[in-house]
């Protein structure tokens, strides 16, 4: 008894954060061997102090020890009484007590670690997101999951935050979104990514550590490799790339997706998320290579935004893509094929060196509306 007591009290004294499963299990295993052998001796008190059948006895000592009573049986002898008091009010009793703590701190101590990213969650067909911004991580990510959750694909999916930047938990804000989780776990370590669920995401998206320094780019590069090593199937795999000469080498390393880091538009990363491809076409209106939206100042006259679109196109002058109302100074963009315009100018999608003078742009539409 005095080596249980000591045990008990050392265990929780010296009990960590890492009160496993597995350390629950022993405990109990223990505890429960412990009370076998209790019931036991008072049982077999029972029969020999007081007479009783060991059915009596053992519902006896079970009703006692859950503290019961029902009244219906007791010990009425010295002998009888002592061994209850022994063997069930100091040993029993305090060995449920025990087990009671122990089961409480454990699902306390799993809710703490859970929140500090040391838990597990067992997802499944989660999207997984690798790295954290270095500045304004906490608003990037409630951007970026709010618009995830604003698609109706990915409306009810788990999100996973691969990062050791939250050792503490997720900021306040990020922690109450539903649905959110993190794992503070470094992606350079295999059994992190396993941890994280990388083999049994829907998609996964590796942040550029740092988004100005093309050096994150090893470390994408890195973790994509041994992403490479599961059996990823049809996920998607979206990687941000800092040097853009690394785009092909992150291509051939699996990603499907592969984007510039752009923290004030958090919006371009889901649309790699939702619409594979588009978020090429969008990183192209920030740029003046290949695609490039031009303004021209022109006038229309309730002509079919069709008839623009048509002339434009034939005549190798681009593609148009909105225009400015002519009353109400509002942009328009992709409006109906039979809506009437009146614009006072209108935005082209030309290639690189084909960007024409206004002056053109205006004589095929002038042609237009004469043909018409």
């Amino acid at each position: 008894m005095y080596s249980f007591i000591h045990s008990f009290w050392h265990n929780r004294r010296y009990k960590s954060l890492a009160f496993t499963e597995d350390e629950l299990l022993r405990a109990l295993l223990r505890s429960g061997l412990f009370l076998l052998i209790i019931f036991g001796l008072h049982s077999g008190a029972m029969v020999l102090f007081e007479g009783f059948g060991f059915g009596d006895a053992l519902w006896l000592t079970l009703t006692t020890a859950t503290t019961v009573g029902y009244g219906d049986l007791s010990a009425t002898t010295g002998w009888g009484r002592a061994s209850t008091v022994v063997l069930l009010y100091l040993g029993g009793i305090f060995v449920l007590a025990k087990v009671v703590g122990d089961y409480f701190d454990y699902r306390t101590e799993k809710r703490t670690r859970q929140r500090c990213g040391e838990g597990e969650w067992k997802m499944q067909d989660h999207i997984l997101i690798i790295n954290t911004p270095r500045e304004g991580g906490e608003s990037f990510f409630i951007k970026v999951i709010e618009q995830i959750r604003a698609n109706r694909r990915y409306r009810d999916t788990m999100v996973q935050i691969l990062t050791k930047r939250f050792p503490a938990g997720l900021p306040t804000k990020l922690s109450e979104m539903e649905g959110v989780s993190h794992r503070n776990r470094d992606a350079l370590d295999d059994q992190a990514l396993l941890e994280a669920g990388a083999d049994q995401a829907v998609a996964i998206i590796i942040l550029a550590r740092e988004e100005h320094n093309p050096d994150s780019d090893s470390r994408t590069f890195d973790i994509l490799h041994r992403l490479r090593e599961y059996a990823l199937g049809d996920k998607l795999l979206i990687a941000e790339c800092v040097n853009d000469r690394n785009r092909e080498r992150f291509h051939a390393a699996g990603a499907e997706v592969v984007m510039r880091p752009i923290r004030s538009y958090p919006e371009m990363l889901v649309r790699g998320l939702v619409a594979p491809g588009a978020e090429q076409i969008i990183e192209n209106m920030f740029t003046s290579s290949l695609d490039e939206y031009v303004r021209h100042d022109v006038v229309l006259e309730k002509m079919p935004w069709k008839r623009v679109v048509w002339r434009l196109m034939a005549g190798d002058l681009g593609t148009a893509v909105a225009y400015i109302d002519a009353r109400s100074g509002r942009v328009e963009t992709n409006p109906g094929a039979e809506a009437r315009v009146n614009a006072s100018a209108i935005f082209v999608m030309a290639r690189e060196g084909r960007q024409h003078h206004p002056g053109a742009i205006q004589a095929a539409l002038d042609e237009e509306m004469v043909d018409g």
